[in-house]
């Protein structure tokens, strides 16, 4: 697996979470 694909996957993913963790916090709050 080349490390570029592993950061850019990693990166992906912390910014799809940031909204879910936003939205999770808007509607429990």
């Amino acid at each position: 697996m080349h490390i570029e694909y592993q950061k850019e996957l990693f990166m992906f993913k912390q910014v799809s979470i940031i909204p879910l963790l936003l939205l999770q916090m808007y509607w429990v709050g």
